[in-house]
């Protein structure tokens, strides 16, 4: 199932890195140390935004907040005002998801041979505009690792804003499979496709009772590449993404005036 939220809204969910001289600084610059008190000032946007503060978790970090375990959003997505909830959230404008530049700085790993499987899992969809190509600088999303201690579980993905997409995606190579084993380069691929789902606008298919369903696709979807943490055999799994993940992605991203990247 692919919902889409129901105001302008930036998040991260789930990622790691390992970089090259070149962004050096920006692995810096994105480093999320995790604090602590979240007011009930930021509970309350939270709760505008359609979040269940009360169902799940919300955690302070350097540049916002992690919620509901991988998804980021943002303080400058805090800044806008969410006491009008809209039908969608905000997800890429239709020009850039046809050019979306993703750059692989996870090293010589297994995350980093499951890059492009991640990224082959989306752009394999048909009958879709939505395009990732990969760069070896100057991307739009950044994949890179984690630094020791900045996120919990498998990875992290940033939700767009302002039509633009979610910038970084971090992998921690620290956590374990589901079967207790190093994940291996086909399991990081299909977790760097849920990443990259946050990125160009996702959220959990688990999400509905806050966001707007997709028109087409199911209220539930238990095989979508999109669910969250709390099933990761899902994920883990998956041979594609999902029937109905194709159909959300095909009815955001196309040419059609009724894309939802139009709007």
């Amino acid at each position: 199932m692919k919902i889409l939220k129901l105001t302008l809204l930036a998040v991260l969910a789930v990622g790691m890195v390992q970089c090259s001289t070149d962004t050096e600084s920006e692995l810096q610059e994105t480093n999320l140390a995790i604090e602590q008190d979240v007011s009930s000032e930021t509970l309350s946007k939270l709760e505008d935004m359609g979040f269940n503060v009360n169902q799940i978790s919300v955690k302070s970090t350097k540049g916002g907040y992690i919620v509901d375990g991988d998804i980021f959003i943002t303080d400058e997505r805090l800044q806008v005002d969410s006491s009008q909830k809209q039908a969608f959230i905000s997800i890429v404008d239709c020009n850039r998801a046809g050019n979306i530049r993703i750059q692989n700085a996870l090293g010589n790993n297994a995350a980093g041979s499951g890059f492009q499987r991640g990224i082959d899992l989306w752009n394999n969809v048909n009958g879709t505009t939505l395009n990732l190509i990969p760069v070896n600088s100057n991307p739009d999303i950044l994949v890179r690792l984690s630094q020791p201690g900045e996120i919990g579980g498998w990875g992290l993905g940033e939700f767009p804003v302002n039509g633009e997409e979610g910038g970084l995606i971090i992998l921690n190579l620290n956590e374990p499979s589901i079967d207790g084993d190093a994940v291996t380069a086909r399991e990081w691929g299909n977790i760097l496709a849920h990443e990259i789902g946050h990125n160009i606008g996702f959220l959990h298919s688990e999400q509905g009772f806050f966001g707007t369903q997709i028109a087409g696709t199911p209220n539930v979807d238990p095989s979508s590449i999109m669910t969250s943490g709390s099933n990761p055999s899902v994920v883990f799994n998956a041979n594609n993404v999902s029937r109905n993940d194709r159909r959300a992605v095909r009815r955001m991203y196309n040419n059609r005036s009724t894309s939802l990247c139009g709007r």
